[in-house]
């Protein structure tokens, strides 16, 4: 209480906060966490599994004075796909007879792309930057994109 979000300490008391989630998380076999800052994705294959870590995960937030945004939380299949950290992550599956001739075992690709949100983002920023660039030379075209090109 009283850290301002956004402040240089405020991700390091978080961190000590969350500290051990992935060890309780761990606690349902076949499932996998992964975190990012106040940024969490449990993977499984197997949705009883998820709703097992979430409710682990439910369990280790509530001593610590914290709760689960349950508008942003949801239990999909990796073939619905799911964001995390503005990209997509989504399994295409092979068609039936369809196989991949190096790894007979694997049922589909995994593709990671950036998400849609990203996307408009980005396309808005360049349009942003490009309104205060009219007639401007190509130098200082080059300039003000390639901040926001490479990110």
């Amino acid at each position: 209480m009283g850290v301002p979000q956004g402040g240089s300490i405020s991700p390091t008391i978080f961190n000590m906060v969350m500290n051990g989630v992935e060890e309780t998380i761990m606690k349902t076999p076949g499932t996998f966490p992964a975190r990012y800052a106040d940024d969490i994705v449990i993977l499984s294959n197997d949705i009883e599994k998820l709703e097992k870590a979430k409710e682990d995960l439910i369990s280790f937030l509530k001593p610590r004075g914290l709760m689960l945004n349950e508008e942003k939380t949801e239990l999909v299949t990796i073939n619905e796909g799911f964001n995390f950290l503005g990209y997509n992550f989504k399994e295409y599956r092979y068609p039936p007879g369809k196989t991949n001739k190096n790894k007979p075992e694997k049922s589909g690709t995994i593709l990671i792309k950036p998400a849609k949100k990203s996307i408009e983002a980005f396309k808005r920023k360049i349009k942003e930057a490009m309104k205060h660039l009219n007639k401007s030379s190509a130098t200082n075209v080059i300039l003000k994109l390639n901040p926001i090109i490479r990110g």
